[in-house]
């Protein structure tokens, strides 16, 4: 008796011609998990250009990343003057994929992206002690990402580099009598906004870091 059977490549074939060709098949470069990254700590959306700038991305390379996200519905424009891009709501997979795209990357650059993206940060940088993070309380929404966020990087990364995180008032209070932490603030990398007022070399008449 002959037994007719598909080969594995005809049945894939065939279920490649069964799928709705209304979007493009998901496959998210690292491109694409720093956008779904970045866009989770952004409750009102971001801009392309920002979006670039925070990930440190060619405009050309997060456009592409963005048209795959949006066919595939997990990304959508809420505004359009101008656009700004936000992750959709409504999608099932949203949190699962934003916790994935926190914790897949090195943990240095996660904590990097999610600073830099969320609007509750007014300023961070970065030396080889760690991060230094003041913050502007207040904006429930962002303050609770970025909580969330960071809380899965450390308990998904137990070497990720140290935080230091504080209101910018209080980071600034703190760093004019705590000689360690001014110099360290100085010393270090920013990464995003300026040091509080009184805190920048080039206030104090004292010469300015090299960086």
């Amino acid at each position: 008796m002959t037994r007719h059977t598909r080969s594995l490549g005809a049945r894939s074939n065939h279920a490649d011609r069964d799928m709705p060709s209304s979007g493009r098949r998901l496959t998210l470069s690292p491109i694409g998990f720093d956008i779904v990254l970045a866009l989770s700590q952004a409750p009102v959306g971001l801009r392309l250009a920002d979006l670039a700038h925070i990930i440190g991305s060619p405009v050309s390379s997060v456009q592409t990343a963005l048209r795959i996200l949006i066919s595939n519905k997990l990304v959508e424009r809420v505004s359009s003057d101008p656009p700004h891009y936000a992750l959709a709501k409504d999608h099932p997979a949203r949190d699962e994929l934003a916790s994935l795209a926190t914790v897949l990357p090195d943990a240095a650059h996660a904590i990097g992206v999610i600073l830099r993206a969320n609007p509750s940060v007014r300023y961070a940088a970065v030396d080889s002690y760690g991060f230094l993070v003041a913050e502007r309380p207040g904006d429930r929404g962002a303050g609770e990402a970025l909580d969330h966020h960071l809380g899965l990087v450390a308990g998904a990364r137990p070497e990720a580099p140290s935080l230091v995180r504080m209101s910018e008032d209080e980071f600034g209070r703190i760093a004019r009598v705590a000689l360690g932490l001014r110099a360290r603030a100085r010393a270090a990398l920013t990464i995003k906004g300026r040091l509080p007022a009184g805190l920048r070399a080039d206030e104090s008449g004292e010469p300015a870091s090299a960086s």
